[in-house]
C-alpha cells in the first residue's frame, strides 16, 4: 500500500466559492465548500478588536442621531430668525420713513418756535415794567408788568403777576 501525504499535494494560490476544505473529524473524512465556511468571531484573535469597534459604531451611530436631531431644530430656528430679520427690516425701513417725516416736522417747529420768539420779542416791548411795589390807583394796579390794550376805544390794563402757588 502506498501512502500520499497532505504534504505532497500541490497548492493554490486562492480560494474560490466552489473549492472544498478537507475536513477529518473522529469518525470520518469531509468536506466542505469554501461558501459554507463561517469563522465565529470567538475563533478569532481579533475579536477584542471587532469588539470595541462595534461599540464605537453603536455610540457614534447615536451621536450622528442626536446631532441629526440637532441640525432638524436648529434649520427651524434659522426659519424663524429668518423670518424674524425680515419682519424687523421692513419695521425699521417704516421706522426710518416715520424718522425722516419727524425730523422734517421737527424743521418746521423750530421755524415756528423762531417765528414766536420773534413775536414775543416784539410785544415785550409794549410790556410796562416798573420796579416799584404795585398799588391800586382808582381801581388799576400800577407799579407792576402790565400790557395796556385798547378795545372799542377804551384803554385797559393787563396785569401780570407771578404769585407762588
Amino acid at each position: 500500500m502506498s501512502s500520499i501525504s497532505i504534504n505532497q499535494l500541490p497548492r493554490i494560490e486562492e480560494v474560490n466559492t466552489g473549492d472544498l476544505f478537507l475536513i477529518q473529524t473522529p469518525s470520518s473524512s469531509n468536506t466542505l465548500d469554501f461558501k459554507d465556511l463561517i469563522i465565529g468571531l470567538e475563533n478569532t484573535t481579533f475579536a477584542n478588536t471587532i469588539s470595541t469597534f462595534n461599540t464605537n459604531i453603536e455610540i457614534l451611530s447615536a451621536d450622528v442621531g442626536n446631532l441629526s436631531v440637532k441640525v432638524d431644530t436648529n434649520t427651524a430656528d434659522i426659519v424663524v430668525a429668518n423670518g424674524n430679520i425680515s419682519t424687523n427690516t421692513a419695521n425699521i425701513a417704516t421706522n426710518t420713513a416715520d424718522l425722516l417725516l419727524s425730523a422734517a416736522v421737527i424743521d418746521v417747529n423750530a421755524d415756528n418756535i423762531a417765528t414766536n420768539t420773534a413775536d414775543i420779542a416784539t410785544l415785550q416791548t409794549g410790556v410796562i415794567d416798573t420796579t416799584t411795589t404795585p398799588t391800586i390807583i382808582n381801581g388799576a394796579f400800577t407799579g407792576a408788568k402790565g400790557v395796556p390794550i385798547t378795545i372799542a376805544g377804551v384803554s385797559y390794563y393787563i396785569m401780570l403777576s407771578a404769585v407762588p402757588v
